[in-house]
């Protein structure tokens, strides 16, 4: 696999001797996964599909086949996605008394689990900025049987419903570096503008987030890009110029902690605890996840 020359040595730098076997990795496709959607269904009911537990998620499992033109997909009793997306709700964790906002929705996956979390209880938020994109957000909520989201379609910098959230999940537009294995067509789109172009937006985004958090709520900003810039960078923003604190996040699984200083900028206390999953870790794709409280 052939990588941009400007993101294969920011590569190199963060993996060291890890970098061959994370080359190795990105040039097979990864394993297919699916959550469980425990709104229909219990995990045992569809233990035959699995071939491996994800360590992350309860609900969530490698697959042992591709599960996407099944009558259990067909049905909302699973939903297919890579692993990587499932550990955001989990780490988010609502409970069935909250008022969440997913910031970013569409096409629904951390949606419809932050829901299966709260038994359907509560109430979700789900806005997405793309009307074209709010079609599918709103077939998978009716797919998986979603009875507590609302969904809005507003500009996530501007967003500004009369309510504070006690949980705010923000799976941010990124530079999609993180997808190589699965789309490998998202390299060609990949350039050092576009991440700082992104950069700047993420940066927004969480300002209009953490703006939105209740004293004491609970953020959880994620992305499926590898650039310090869209990651630790932004994060340092958040604690920096809207004081929320970094709380590490716990689990049994292999990760890289967060960088705690790039290109000569120390990032703010505490950034180690934040989660690197590159794709050699446990078979997924490129995944940055921050567990932030107000």
């Amino acid at each position: 696999m052939h990588l941009p020359a400007e993101l294969d040595g920011s590569l190199r730098l963060m993996l060291g001797g890890e970098y061959d076997g994370f080359l190795e990795c990105c040039g097979k496709k990864p394993r297919e996964s699916y959550r469980v959607n425990t709104l229909k269904a219990e995990v045992e009911e569809l233990s035959d599909l699995a071939a491996e537990e994800i360590p992350w998620c309860p609900a969530g499992f490698y697959s042992k086949k591709p599960l996407g033109c099944t009558i259990e997909h067909f049905l909302g009793l699973i939903y297919v996605e890579d692993a990587s997306s499932m550990l955001p709700p989990e780490v988010l964790a609502p409970g069935p008394e909250d008022t969440v906002l997913d910031l970013a929705a569409a096409p629904g996956g951390k949606t419809t689990h932050l829901a299966a979390l709260m038994g359907n209880r509560g109430c979700i938020i789900a806005n997405d900025p793309d009307p074209r994109r709010l079609k599918t957000l709103r077939f998978n909520l009716n797919r998986l049987g979603v009875a507590n989201a609302v969904v809005t379609s507003s500009d996530g910098i501007r967003f500004k419903p009369n309510m504070l959230f006690d949980r705010i999940l923000l799976d941010a537009p990124c530079s999609n570096g993180g997808q190589l294995r699965d789309n490998p067509e998202a390299l060609t789109t990949w350039s050092k503008s576009k991440v700082k172009r992104c950069s700047e937006l993420q940066k927004k985004l969480i300002g209009n987030a953490a703006s939105m958090l209740k004293k004491d709520g609970v953020l959880v900003y994620s992305t499926c890009t590898f650039s310090p810039e869209e990651n630790e960078g932004v994060v340092d923003h958040a604690v920096e110029e809207h004081g929320l604190t970094i709380e590490p996040v716990n689990g049994c699984y292999k990760k890289h902690a967060g960088l705690t200083e790039w290109n000569a900028r120390r990032f703010a206390k505490g950034m180690e605890d934040t989660v690197r999953l590159y794709p050699h870790d446990n078979d997924t794709a490129g995944f940055y996840l921050a567990k932030l409280r107000k």
